[in-house]
Order: C-alpha cells, then sequence, then structure tokens
C-alpha cells in the first residue's frame, strides 16, 4: 500500500515496518522466525493486504525488530484540529505539573481540599465520556488539587490518597494513550498503591507494560498484585495481558473471575470490553461479535471500545460497510478518543484500501481527513 504522504501518523503499521526491516537489512522469513508469526503474515501486512488489529501481533512486529511498538504506530501523532492541539498542549503542562510541583503549606492544602472533589468528579466523567479534550483540561486542576491537600505519607487519610491516586493514574492513563509513556511511567511513581483505591495504579501499571510491547512482563506483574486483592479493573488488565501474551486459557479464567466480581453496569461494560479484546487477539471474530449488543447500554468510551472491535471483526468478514458504519459509531461515541487510538487508524486505512471504487471511498476519505490522516 503507497503511504498518501509522509507524515508519521498517515501510513499503515505495515508500511512502517517495512522500512524498518529494510533498513536494518533483515529477510521477512527471518523476521517471522524471530517475531513467531507467520511469514505469509508479515509479507501481507508490509504489502497492504493485510493490516494489523491485533495488539499480539504488533507486540510481535515490534518485538521481531527490538522496537517499540509506537516506532509502529507513529505515536504521538501531530496535532490536528484545535480539539487534538489542546490535549497535546496538555500533555506538556502534566509535564510542567510533573517537575515543579513540591511541598505546600497547611494552608494551602486547605485551600486544594475544597475543589478536591469537584475536580475529581469532573475527571471521571470526562474518563466516562471519552472525552479527551475535557480530560485533558481538568486533569490539571484535579492535579495541583491532590497536591495541595495530599501528602504521600498521608496514610491516616485512605479517602485522600485514593483521590490522589486516581488523580495520577488518570494523568498517567491519557499520556499512555498519547504515547508519552516515559511522563506516564513518571506519574505512576508518585502514586502511592492504597487499599481503597480500587487498585486503579496497578491496573494503569499493567496496561503501560502491556502496550510497551510487553505483555508477559505486565502480566507477571498482574499476578504479584493479584495477590493482595482482585479488583474488576486489575483482573481485566491482566486478562488483556495474558491474552497478548497468547495465553487464553490464563485470560478467560481471570475474565470470567472478573466477570463474577463486577458489581455494577460500570465494572460490567469493563469486563465485557475485556473479554471482546481478549477474543480479538485470538482471531475469535465471532466471540466477539457477540458482545456487540452490549453496547448500546455502555458508557461512551466503553461504547466506543466496543463499537471499534466488532468493526475490526466485521472487516475480517469482508463486510466493510458493516465496518465502516460501526466505526463511524465509535467515533460519534468518542470521538478524540477513537481517532486517537493507533489500531482506529489502522482499521481506516485498511477500510480505504478496500473500499476504493465503491461508494463508501468518499465517505471514508471524509472520516481520515477527520482523523487527520491526509
Amino acid at each position: 500500500m503507497t503511504p498518501r504522504t509522509d507524515r508519521e501518523g498517515d501510513v499503515p503499521i505495515g508500511y512502517r515496518h517495512a522500512q524498518w526491516r529494510k533498513r536494518r537489512g533483515i529477510a521477512a522469513s527471518d523476521l517471522a522466525r524471530s517475531s513467531g508469526l507467520a511469514e505469509q503474515l508479515v509479507i501481507d501486512v508490509e504489502a497492504g493486504r493485510d493490516w494489523v488489529d491485533r495488539h499480539s501481533v504488533l507486540c510481535s512486529l515490534a518485538g521481531g525488530l527490538h522496537l517499540d511498538p509506537l516506532d509502529l504506530t507513529g505515536q504521538p501523532y501531530a496535532p490536528h484540529g484545535e480539539q487534538h492541539a489542546t490535549v497535546r498542549a496538555a500533555a506538556w503542562h502534566l509535564r510542567r505539573h510533573l517537575f515543579h510541583s513540591g511541598p505546600h503549606t497547611p494552608a494551602e492544602r486547605q485551600r486544594g481540599h475544597t475543589g478536591l472533589l469537584s475536580a475529581a468528579e469532573e475527571v471521571r466523567d470526562a474518563q466516562a465520556a471519552g472525552d479527551e479534550r475535557a480530560l485533558a483540561l481538568a486533569l490539571p486542576s484535579l492535579l495541583v488539587a491532590v497536591d495541595h491537600s495530599v501528602r504521600p505519607e498521608d496514610v491516616d487519610r485512605p479517602e485522600a490518597v485514593a483521590l490522589r491516586n486516581f488523580a495520577y493514574a488518570a494523568a498517567a492513563g491519557l499520556l499512555r494513550r498519547l504515547g508519552y509513556r516515559d511522563l506516564a511511567w513518571s506519574f505512576l511513581h508518585r502514586a502511592r498503591p492504597a487499599a481503597d483505591d480500587g487498585q486503579i495504579v496497578e491496573a494503569e501499571e499493567v496496561r503501560l507494560l502491556t502496550s510497551m510491547g510487553m505483555p508477559g512482563p505486565a502480566a507477571d506483574r498482574a499476578e504479584q498484585h493479584l495477590v493482595a486483592a482482585r479488583s474488576v479493573v486489575l483482573l481485566c488488565a491482566a486478562a488483556f495481558a495474558y491474552a497478548s501474551a497468547g495465553q487464553r486459557l490464563s485470560a478467560e479464567h481471570l475474565l470470567d473471575e472478573a466477570d463474577r466480581c463486577a458489581s455494577d453496569a460500570e465494572e460490567t461494560a469493563e469486563v465485557t470490553v475485556a473479554r471482546a479484546s481478549s477474543a480479538m487477539q485470538f482471531g475469535a471474530w465471532e466471540q466477539v461479535l457477540e458482545q456487540q449488543d452490549a453496547a448500546a447500554v455502555m458508557p461512551p468510551a466503553r461504547r466506543a471500545d466496543l463499537l471499534l472491535l466488532a468493526a475490526g471483526a466485521w472487516a475480517r468478514r469482508g463486510q466493510i460497510d458493516r465496518a465502516f458504519d460501526l466505526l463511524a459509531s465509535a467515533e460519534r461515541a468518542a470521538t478524540l478518543y477513537i481517532r486517537l487510538d493507533p489500531l482506529a487508524r489502522e482499521l481506516l486505512h485498511a477500510l480505504r484500501a478496500r473500499a476504493r471504487g465503491t461508494d463508501r471511498a468518499r465517505e471514508l476519505e471524509r472520516m481520515a481527513g477527520r482523523f487527520g490522516m491526509k
């Protein structure tokens, strides 16, 4: 597939992979052996006849060339549009906060505590909506509030410590999705996991390791954390790590446990998306589509996740129109969240290539424009 531009966010994963492999003088057959993938899959992905819709394949392709998956996805993407520019700017604001925050006086801590709960609620709402711009705008205020009101050593105030951990894990999650992983690690190191925080820090650590192309170490780290407690969010993160590492039975066992532990609609949605994500890693398209109808009652962010997975499954079955409709629905549910997802962009590349000369081609080109892929 010939890339349409030279901008890093505008070319498929396979194109970047081919460039890296040729630059290093590695034959496709040797790469296949080192990555554990079929040689034909490597050839087809590089030629644009196939595409990457599984994190496990992305990890294997990157690992075979000793690359970070970001080298293949092109993240962080160049800003496109006002909303993306705002989120990108907020990432640098978070960096300043990380290196300029420090101890505060009792009076400053009291002022910070006043706005802590409302700031935390604003961040939670943005997360549930998959509104990356709102999240980026709300996080700085929350981080200032928790740093003013909560010290890391305040173990006698578990609720306040849990709010501080939530703030730092939320910042790490946004930075991870944008591709600023070093900053994400730095935020996680500022958190202090506590018994009452729902294991959000541990779960984000597992997600971050998985996104770095290290699902095996991520699964090992998850098992260490699961000794102390077994929250739904950590069980789901661990299940995805196991699935990305090719350990299907372990992933399914954890998902079954998470299903039993889910106590509300939010946790149920988390498990459903994790189950579809796990099935996707093994090419179990029918199992992915079995979860599709649940999207209607999910919060926007999880609905977008599930619709994206279903779009990929329909594309694999050759249903390009249905795949496009679901990808468009995912974009409407959580706009920037989906536009910045590397596998959503990869699917869009694949759909454009397969819809050339059809009635859908123009709509796909317009979608690519919205994603900043022209």
